[in-house]
């Protein structure tokens, strides 16, 4: 007898749903779960791979090297928002909304060149006045020439994956997954037999990974959706919507790798390294899972006009969040950070810490990306809170970092999430 995985994980979802939110399953949760389920599968061969590439990473490079792979990753964060502007977010949100394979087309197409244009205008800037952004991170310029050229890698990735998104491609992105964490995996291996145990093998494994998948990903574009067809209308409304998610991605950026930075700062590169384990530990693994379920969610809730059942359906799933969701990271911790080794000390208290944040940015992530999937009226108010949690958190880190160590950039997170679930759940009523 034939087993439909997709079916099997239907009926119980079926189960815990009606339970949960006390009503009948809808055929548009069902296609909701069955394309979940996809994306599922490509995730958790993902995360094996990926898994082993960090605990590979974080054994072989010792905290040092392996805080400097971190440092790497960080200031790319930031130096790959202008080349973006919020356009392929734009771009998932619009593509979706409608099935319209020429709309479709004319929107990824204008998207892509936008993306490419600002990459080429910011590459040549970030060079040009290389010297002071490397003093303004507090890195050196081999550092900082390589977040550069992981910038430019992690754009084109980000882009080409958000086509898919928007396109609802979702079969095509449950195999990229995996792709992307085998080449990662097989790339740093190769790298660390041939050439030496540097950070640098880390960061040209993720080089590679990102180029491969980017190319994969374009062959599929390029098929059907890619033209010269461009729009100045679509281009304007693009970078309208854009430009509002720009400023609540930099905000993102900032409340998310600050910590780094500033460790970096007021510490060692090799605070950063041990920091880097607990965050891989714990908010990487659950925000791979989240990250994964938006693949889903953010495109199909784009489609609905109103969004007061959404909200609803957050409200009740949250407590369940915190209940099931912290335990677990916690467990998560207790495993990986055993597999990274006696150079990474256990310390319980930053481990709940970091447990109760993951789940935090979960929560915050429902309802952040239920207020863009409402248009630039949405986004606006997500760029409010993000802003506020932004300067919370910077200003919490210089003063909880010198004085309380990793614990104090940890708990500035916490503290900045948990005000930004709070203003989000006061401005829900204006969309």
């Amino acid at each position: 007898m034939k087993i439909n995985i997709s079916d099997f994980i239907i009926n119980i979802s079926k189960f815990f749903y009606e339970k949960i939110f006390h009503e009948e399953m809808s055929g548009e949760i069902k296609k909701f779960i069955k394309n979940l389920t996809y994306i599922g599968i490509g995730t958790i061969i993902a995360m094996i791979f990926s898994f082993t590439f960090n605990i590979l990473a974080g054994r072989l490079l010792g905290p040092l090297r392996y805080g400097e792979f971190t440092l790497v990753q960080s200031v790319a964060m930031f130096l790959y928002i202008p080349m973006i502007l919020g356009i392929s977010t734009a771009m998932v949100k619009y593509s979706s909304e409608k099935k319209d394979e020429k709309r479709q087309a004319i929107i990824v197409s204008t998207a892509y060149i936008m993306i490419l244009t600002f990459t080429i205008t910011s590459v040549i800037l970030l060079y040009v006045f290389s010297s002071q952004f490397s003093n303004l991170f507090s890195i050196s310029k081999e550092i900082f020439y390589l977040s550069i050229a992981f910038a430019v890698l992690f754009a084109l990735y980000t882009c080409t994956t958000d086509i898919l998104r928007g396109l609802l491609k979702i079969k095509i992105l449950s195999v990229l997954k995996p792709i992307f964490s085998i080449v990662a995996l097989s790339a740093f291996l190769l790298f660390i037999i041939v050439y030496a145990r540097s950070y640098i093998s880390a960061v040209f494994s993720m080089y590679l990974a990102y180029g491969v998948t980017s190319i994969i990903a374009f062959i599929f574009i390029l098929k059907k959706y890619f033209t010269y067809n461009i729009k100045k209308s679509w281009a304007n409304k693009l970078l309208r919507y854009g430009i509002f998610t720009l400023l609540g991605s930099l905000s993102f950026v900032f409340y998310t790798n600050i910590d780094v930075i500033l460790i970096n700062r007021y510490m060692t590169e090799l605070d950063v390294g041990i920091y880097r384990a607990y965050y891989f530990s714990s908010i990487y693994i659950l925000g791979f899972l989240w990250n994964t379920f938006n693949v889903v969610f953010f495109p199909s809730i784009s489609k609905y006009k109103n969004k007061e059942k959404i909200f609803n359906k957050i409200k009740k799933i949250i407590p369940y969040l915190i209940a099931i969701g912290i335990p677990f990271v916690f467990v998560c911790e207790l495993v990986i950070l055993k597999f990274y080794g006696k150079s990474y000390p256990l310390n319980f208290q930053l481990m709940i810490l970091f447990a109760a944040t993951s789940v935090l940015i979960v929560c915050y992530g429902l309802y952040d990306w239920t207020f863009c999937s409402q248009g630039i009226k949405g986004v606006k108010l997500v760029t409010m809170s993000s802003i506020t949690i932004a300067i919370i958190n910077i200003i919490l880190n210089i003063l909880l970092i010198p004085r309380y160590q990793l614990f104090g950039a940890i708990l500035a997170t916490t503290i900045s999430f948990i005000i930004g679930i709070i203003i989000l759940s006061i401005l829900k009523r204006k969309v």
